[in-house]
């Protein structure tokens, strides 16, 4: 292709991302139309290689840079030259990026979606919520069977897309594809040392899990990152998916793993509404095995945490998310517990609707 071609697309996708940026209907525009289109054909070409690609386009685009740098040096070609060859192709990934995946960040709030005004709930109404969810929780562990974790992963995740088949096409996500399969990660020590649990990648739309996920969690993770997949890009509302994917399933093992993940959220919001009386209250209300469960998945992770490589992750992911218009940045994880509140008549209805399918009723729904 032509110098001046390849400028002249690049320019034309680089314009279709920044006026999605800062307009709402070409971000859901291209959410509703364009993704499942991109990122069928990305997933469906990543899925015959068994291995995650994303780690190698990010590995690749490090060292070709470095390569475009290091070869105009030694040729001496000049430096704005090389500049505007390192420029093109930092674009060019850019692109890939929002194309790929990124402008999903730019779409309509899912309160916007589904119509839903977004409440801000007083002490009551968390108080009320906190109960119920107490109840739930402790009732899904008892009702575990005791080869509680021994269901293959295969099962976990066919359970999970069933039910994301099954969401009315006011959700607003892509459909799922049978060929859309979780893969492990290549650098995996690194992703446990700052506490990343799983990603899907913009560049093939593949979901990553990290191999070292406890049983429980697996679940409700990999649910929290197929809706990404399926176009979800704020976190809260992957978690609220995660959660009502989950906890809407009729598999014991999933429907706890829905209500015990977002366990950690509800804990830091219950330290900031309650008193300190009522927050140990609650704490007792829960099964005092879910509570030493919870402690031990806390002192897991820890082990594998790095400090000051979790400290520099956590920072840049902030600024990433702030910068794509996600204004509380990684806080954002716990604002699912609003959307849960926000959307609880809702959640009730998607749990009905889930009962009503068979895993095979749903990929006809």
């Amino acid at each position: 292709m032509k110098a001046r071609h390849r400028h002249i697309i690049l320019i034309v996708l680089l314009a279709f991302v920044l006026t999605a940026r800062f307009s709402v209907e070409i971000g859901e525009w291209y959410s509703i139309v364009i993704y499942p289109v991109v990122s069928g054909f990305l997933s469906y070409a990543a899925s015959w290689i068994p291995f995650s690609l994303e780690e190698i386009v990010v590995v690749g685009a490090v060292l070709l840079l470095v390569f475009i740098i290091v070869n105009g040096i030694r040729k001496k070609i000049g430096f704005v030259k090389v500049l505007f060859q390192a420029c093109e192709f930092l674009l060019w990934i850019y692109v890939w990026f929002y194309i790929g995946w990124g402008c999903n960040y730019y779409r309509e709030s899912i309160y916007t979606r589904l119509g839903v005004e977004r409440q801000a709930y007083d002490e009551s109404v968390f108080k009320d919520f906190i109960t119920d969810y107490a109840d739930s929780l402790n009732s899904t562990y008892e009702a575990l069977p005791n080869d509680l974790f021994y269901v293959g992963y295969d099962y976990f995740e066919d359970h999970v897309k069933y039910a994301f088949a099954a969401l009315p096409p006011s959700a607003g996500l892509s459909a799922p594809r049978q060929w859309q399969h979780p893969k492990r990660l290549l650098f995996n020590g690194l992703y446990s040392s700052v506490g990343v649990m799983g990603f899907v990648g913009p560049f093939f739309c593949e979901t990553q899990l990290n191999a070292d996920l406890l049983p429980a969690q697996l679940p409700f993770v990999y649910a929290h990152e197929y809706s990404h997949l399926l176009g979800v890009s704020s976190e809260d509302e992957a978690n609220f998916w995660g959660y009502v994917i989950c906890t809407g399933s009729d598999v014991p093992v999933v429907r706890y793993s829905g209500y015990y993940s977002v366990l950690p959220y509800v804990l830091v919001n219950a330290s900031q509404v309650l008193s300190e009386e009522e927050y140990r209250s609650f704490v007792s209300a829960v099964n005092p095995e879910i509570i030493a469960q919870y402690n031990a998945q806390r002192d897991y992770w820890n082990e594998k945490y790095s400090k000051i490589l979790g400290d520099i992750q956590s920072s840049v992911y902030n600024a990433f998310l702030k910068g794509n218009k996600v204004s509380s940045g990684t806080a954002s994880y716990l604002e699912v517990i609003d959307m849960i509140i926000s959307f609880k008549d809702i959640s009730d209805f998607f749990e009905a609707e889930f009962a009503e399918l068979t895993c095979c009723e749903v990929f006809n729904h």
